[in-house]
C-alpha cells in the first residue's frame, strides 16, 4: 500500500518541472516584447533607426510582389521566408506595397508593420533558444541543471537586446543551438533520427547565415565518439550515416535557399562580397579601437554578466572533461571553431557573439551538477556549492540589473534622435543650413524622412521620399567643406565622429578644432550607455543603435528659449 502514492508524486514532479520550464520561457518572451517597438518607422522617418533591418524586408518584399527569389543574397533565404509568412497575418501589407505609389503612404505603413512582424519571428525564435538550451542542459546533467542554463540566457543582456531586432543573428542562434542539442541526444540514442535531424538543424542555420553552417561539426563530433570511443557502447554508428548526416544539412539549405542554386551568379556576388568584406573590415578606426578579435568577443560575451556566466562556464566544461562526459566534446567543437571565425574576421559586431552563449549557457550551469559537486571532498562539498551557487547568481542579478536598470527603460523611452531633431528644427531659420558628416542615416536625429544612407537615397523608389527638413550640407571630415558652407548647425555622432576621436583621427581632431575657431558652440549633447565601461563611441555599434551619441554644435550659440530640459547644456561635459 505505502508505494501507491509513488505513481502521484511522479505526475506532481513532472507537472512542477513543466511550471518551472514555463515559467522561464515566460520570463523570456517578456523581457524580448518590452521595447519591440523601439525605432520603428513613423511620421518622421521612414526607415527603422537599425541599419540591418531593411535588408531582413528587402527579399521578403521580392516575395510580396509575387517573386519568390529574394534577389538579396548576403545571407541565407530562410529568415526571409519566415518573415513573409509572418506578414499573412496582414494581408493587407501585401496589396499595400502591389499598390503603393512611390512616395505616398502605403510602403511607410507597410514598412512599419512589417518590421514588427519580422521583429516578432526574432522573438520567437528566442525564446525558442531558451527552450533548446533547457533541453540540452536537461540531457547533458538534469532538470534543475536545464533551468539554471535556460534562465542565464533568458537574462543574458546581449541576447535579450539582439532579440528585439530584424536580423539573423538570433535567429540563425536557434538553429545552431538546436543543432547541438541533436549532437549531445546522440549519445543517448545514436539513431538516424537525431543523426539526420542534427544535420538538417545546421542546414537551417547556414540557411539563416552562412556562418551557422560550421555547427554541423557538433553532430560530426559526436558521431566520431561514438564510433571511435574505446568504452563500451550500446551502438556504434555506421560510417553511412556521416554522409547521410551532410546530405540532411544540404537538403534542409537547398531547400529553404533555392535560389542561392538557381541564381547563382546573383548569389555569388553577394556572397564574394561579404567574405571581402569579413577580410577588409569596415571603418580602419575601429580595428585601432578594437585591435584584438579575440579579446573583443570574449568581452561582449562577457557583456553585463561580469565575466561570472564565463567563469562559470570555464568550470563546468573543465570539470564535465574531467569525469569523462563525452556530451560537451561536441559542444566544444563547434564553440572553438564559431569562436575562431569571428575572431579572424576584420569586422567587429557584437552580435556575431550571439550562436555562442546558449553553448556558454549550458556549459555555466554545470557548476551546480551533482555529478560534478561529488568530486569534492569532505567538508569542501558545502563551500564548494556554495561557490558554484554564488556564482550563476551574481551572472544572473547582474545580467538583471543591467536589464532593468537602464537597457529595457531606454528601448520603451523616447529616442533621443527625436528630440535633436526638434531642437535642429527649432536652431536653425529659415533658408540656412544643416552640416552633416555623411547622408542621413540610422545614427542621424532623421533631419530627412529618407533615413537609409546614400544607397537608398539615390534609388529612385526611396527618392521619392526625400523630405529634409532643411538645406543640408554633407560635409565629411573636411575643414574646408565645413568653412565654405558654413552651416547655421553641425550634427555630430559617435559613429562618424566620436569613434575617429577615439582612435586618434588627426581629421576627426581638426574638425573639431575648426567649428570652435568658427564660433561653433555646442548646444546640446545625446550620449548614454547601459553598458559598464563608457559612453557609446566606445562600444561595438550595434550595441548602441538604441543609444546614439548625438551633438548639436550651432553658429553663435544656442538661442535663448529653445533649449529642451532634457538635454545636456552646451558647458556640460560627459
Amino acid at each position: 500500500m505505502s508505494e501507491q502514492p509513488q505513481p502521484e508524486r511522479s505526475r506532481s514532479g513532472k507537472f512542477g518541472r513543466m511550471a518551472g520550464l514555463l515559467l522561464v520561457l515566460a520570463v523570456a518572451l517578456a523581457l524580448r516584447l518590452i521595447g519591440i517597438t523601439w525605432g520603428l518607422p513613423d511620421e518622421t522617418h521612414l526607415f527603422s533607426y537599425h541599419p540591418d533591418e531593411f535588408h531582413s524586408l528587402r527579399g521578403a518584399i521580392s516575395l510580396a510582389l509575387g517573386d519568390a527569389n529574394p534577389h538579396f543574397f548576403n545571407y541565407g533565404s530562410l529568415y526571409l521566408y519566415l518573415v513573409a509568412a509572418a506578414a499573412l497575418a496582414h494581408p493587407g501589407i501585401f496589396a499595400s506595397i502591389m499598390s503603393a505609389v512611390p512616395g505616398g503612404p502605403e510602403l511607410p505603413q507597410a514598412l512599419r508593420a512589417w518590421t514588427l512582424d519580422a521583429r516578432m519571428v526574432t522573438v520567437l525564435l528566442a525564446v525558442g533558444t531558451v527552450a533548446v538550451v533547457y533541453a540540452t542542459a536537461r540531457h547533458i546533467w538534469g532538470h534543475r541543471e536545464g533551468m539554471a542554463a535556460g534562465l542565464l540566457l533568458t537574462l543574458a543582456p546581449l541576447h535579450v537586446l539582439q532579440s528585439h531586432y530584424a536580423t539573423v543573428d538570433v535567429p540563425g542562434a536557434f538553429f545552431t543551438a538546436l543543432t547541438c542539442y541533436f549532437a549531445v541526444a546522440m549519445f543517448r540514442d545514436a539513431s538516424w533520427r537525431n543523426a539526420l535531424w542534427a544535420g538538417a538543424a545546421a542546414g537551417l542555420a547556414a540557411s539563416v547565415k552562412y556562418s551557422g553552417g560550421v555547427a554541423i561539426v557538433a553532430p560530426v563530433v559526436a558521431w566520431a565518439i561514438m564510433r571511435f570511443s574505446d568504452g563500451e557502447v550500446d551502438e556504434r554508428p555506421s560510417w553511412a550515416m556521416l554522409p547521410a548526416l551532410a546530405g540532411a544539412a544540404f537538403a534542409a539549405f537547398a531547400l529553404t535557399s533555392p535560389y542561392t542554386f538557381l541564381d547563382w551568379q546573383s548569389a555569388w556576388r553577394d556572397v564574394s562580397f561579404e567574405m571581402q568584406h569579413m577580410r577588409t573590415g569596415d571603418d580602419p578606426a575601429l580595428m585601432v579601437l578594437y585591435p584584438s578579435g579575440p579579446a573583443f568577443h570574449a568581452g561582449n560575451l562577457a557583456l553585463g554578466t561580469g565575466y561570472a556566466m564565463l567563469a562559470a562556464a570555464l568550470v563546468g566544461l573543465v570539470g564535465s572533461l574531467a569525469l569523462r562526459r563525452r556530451e560537451p566534446w561536441p559542444l566544444l567543437a563547434f564553440g572553438l571553431l564559431a569562436f575562431a571565425l569571428i575572431a579572424g574576421a576584420e569586422v567587429r559586431y557584437a552580435r556575431y557573439a550571439i550562436p555562442l552563449l546558449p553553448l556558454v549557457a549550458v556549459l555555466a550551469a554545470g557548476v551546480v551538477s551533482d555529478d560534478l559537486l561529488a568530486t569534492v571532498q569532505g567538508s569542501w562539498v558545502t563551500w564548494a556549492r556554495a561557490a558554484a551557487i554564488s556564482l550563476l547568481l551574481l551572472a544572473s542579478v547582474t545580467s538583471a540589473g543591467i536589464i532593468d536598470h537602464r537597457l529595457l527603460r531606454d528601448l520603451t523611452a523616447g529616442d533621443p534622435r527625436s528630440e535633436a531633431l526638434q531642437l535642429v528644427r527649432e536652431q536653425v531659420p529659415v533658408g540656412e543650413r544643416i552640416g552633416l558628416i555623411t547622408e542621413p542615416w540610422f545614427y542621424h536625429p532623421p533631419v530627412d524622412y529618407c533615413n537609409g544612407g546614400v544607397a537608398l537615397r539615390d534609388n529612385p523608389l526611396w527618392a521619392a521620399y526625400r523630405r529634409p527638413v532643411g538645406d543640408l550640407e554633407v560635409l565629411g571630415l573636411d575643414t574646408e567643406a565645413l568653412g565654405e558652407a558654413a552651416p547655421r548647425v553641425v550634427v555630430l555622432t559617435g559613429v562618424e565622429v566620436g569613434v575617429p576621436l577615439l582612435a586618434g583621427d588627426p581629421r576627426a581632431e581638426a574638425l573639431m578644432a575648426a567649428l570652435r575657431e568658427n564660433d561653433y558652440q555646442r548646444i546640446a549633447e545625446f550620449r548614454e550607455s547601459p553598458w559598464p565601461g563608457g559612453g557609446a563611441g566606445a562600444l561595438a555599434q550595434d550595441l548602441s543603435y538604441p543609444f546614439p551619441w548625438i551633438e548639436i554644435w550651432r553658429r553663435g550659440g544656442l538661442v535663448t528659449g529653445a533649449a529642451d530640459g532634457g538635454m545636456i547644456a552646451a558647458d556640460e561635459r560627459i
